[in-house]
């Protein structure tokens, strides 16, 4: 009973010490906040000068001759693995336009007016929770887990996104980049490998199922002599195991029905199957950026108070008074 009382008794100078700092924190907290609050009074003039200017800059950036947009596309790879893309898309995220051969405008063949408005290109790979090999999550902070075996990033997808200045030449872009991208020698030459595999695939199954078919002809037209015969104790009368291949089949016509498809769909190594989709809602929206600035604006003004009540002091101590 007393080591009852004894663990309850600590329980509660727990609870009191604990009530009692939260207590200290909220009082510290208001103190900062008073003491902040009448250092902005005292110089309110400087600081709704420079809270305005932030506001002002702030709206400015948002404005929407500069307002940037992300433009999305969910790439398809035939025969070309999403490591090869990614590799080639760096020389586009790596472009500069201080020198000819580094120039954005030239690798992907648009003005410079209209590339000027291009602000970044990135891939990002594409994850498979759900081992469907379907795209189910997009890992834009590429941080997904090496170790990971079972939610696997797909070679066969790859995620493009842009950030483009308005909107008007967000199509023209993508399609420049994606002429880019599969115009590249490595690129192009992973692609005919696959298609040659693929066309050679679907002559094999032809081969394959005319020669399935001649076996059946001759299995099945072929006279058959009655047999009599014990197995497994039991009396056979006739030939009873004909095999009329039609898994053999259905399995061959799946697998050129699979590779002629695939040639198909593979009209060229990226294809993009929905298009360029324009996010509506811009990265440095009006509302975004005036409480961003609102933010920034307060906490520049608070700096600037203090800076101006202390000079004197920090004057003193520079020059050694």
């Amino acid at each position: 009973m007393e080591t009852k009382k004894t663990n309850e008794i600590n329980l509660m100078d727990i609870f009191i010490a604990i009530g009692k700092w939260l207590k200290k924190i909220f009082i510290s907290t208001l103190n900062v906040v008073g003491l902040t609050l009448q250092l902005l009074y005292r110089n309110w003039i400087l600081a709704a000068s420079v809270l305005l200017l932030a506001i002002i800059i702030g709206q400015y950036m948002a404005r929407p001759a500069a307002r940037i947009y992300n433009v999305d596309a969910m790439c398809v790879l035939y025969g070309v693995e999403a490591p090869t893309i990614k590799e080639v898309g760096k020389q586009l995220s790596l472009s500069s336009p201080m020198f000819a051969t580094t120039s954005l405008a030239r690798k992907i063949a648009l003005p410079d007016s209209i590339v000027s408005k291009v602000v970044g290109v990135e891939f990002f790979p594409v994850i498979d929770y759900l081992s469907d090999k379907s795209p189910d999550m997009i890992d834009f902070k590429r941080n997904h887990s090496l170790n990971d075996t079972t939610n696997l990033a797909m070679g066969n997808y790859v995620y493009l996104r842009m950030k483009i200045k308005g909107t008007n030449h967000a199509q023209e872009v993508g399609n420049a980049v994606l002429k880019y991208i599969n115009s590249n020698p490595t690129v192009q030459n992973e692609y005919n490998i696959f298609k040659t595999q693929q066309k050679e695939k679907v002559k094999l199954c032809d081969r394959e199922l005319s020669r399935i078919d001649s076996l059946a002809n001759i299995t099945y037209f072929k006279e058959k002599k009655p047999e009599i015969k014990f197995e497994n104790n039991k009396l056979l009368i006739g030939n009873n195991t004909i095999q009329l291949f039609y898994g053999d089949l259905l399995n061959l016509q799946s697998i050129k029905n699979k590779a002629q498809l695939l040639l198909e769909e593979a009209v060229q190594p990226v294809v993009i199957p929905s298009g360029f989709i324009v996010n509506p809602t811009a990265i440095n929206g009006r509302l975004k950026y005036g409480v961003l600035s609102l933010m920034f604006g307060l906490a520049l003004s608070i700096a600037c108070a203090y800076v101006l009540e202390k000079r004197k002091k920090w004057l003193n101590y520079l020059q050694g008074k």
